[in-house]
């Protein structure tokens, strides 16, 4: 089951385009929607996961989106006027509750081995063009890691001294 923690609102699904199912979609999040797995929509208070079968731009902050399942206008109907989500690993998103982190604002943290306080280096940028977004890390000696951005791997973020812990799984450091 997704849950409301586990997705991020990207915009709404406004009208149905044509008859055979297309949706006219707004966003007001910097995303590529062709790169994300689902599309998600709360229907009846159950966050439904769909799939996308095409999206093309329509204006800069609209697009015309084709969903699996949808096939008809009546369909899209349905759904239209509903928010739009996507999964945060889709965009990078930290699930945490609490501080509300984004990935891209953990740049220019020092990250440390939960434990031992060693350092492991500083986030110098996050790569997202794969299925599984990854913090950049450069250690002291220049050389560039990459670590899973993992909810799990993360111990602690302080925002005052621009740190984070991280306890990763035994190995993982020795394969970059």
């Amino acid at each position: 089951m997704i849950t409301n923690p586990q997705i991020t609102n990207i915009g709404k699904l406004i009208k149905p385009h044509g008859i055979n199912g297309e949706i006219v979609i707004s966003t007001d999040y910097d995303i590529d929607l062709s790169t994300v797995k689902c599309i998600i929509i709360n229907i009846d208070g159950i966050n439904i996961p769909f799939f996308i079968n095409s999206i093309r731009s329509r204006g800069k902050e609209t697009f015309l989106m084709m969903i699996d399942g949808i096939n008809t206008e009546e369909d899209a109907s349905m759904i239209c006027g509903k928010s739009l989500y996507v999964l945060n690993s889709d965009i990078g998103v930290i699930d945490n509750e609490e501080d509300g982190f984004y990935a891209n604002d953990l740049i220019g943290y020092n990250v440390y081995l939960t434990g031992s306080k060693s350092l492991i280096g500083k986030i110098i940028d996050i790569e997202d063009s794969t299925e599984n977004a990854l913090f950049i890390i450069a250690r002291e000696n220049k050389e560039i890691i990459y670590i899973p951005i993992v909810v799990d791997f993360i111990e602690n973020i302080s925002t005052e001294t621009l740190t984070m812990e991280m306890d990763l799984p035994l190995g993982l450091l020795e394969l970059n």
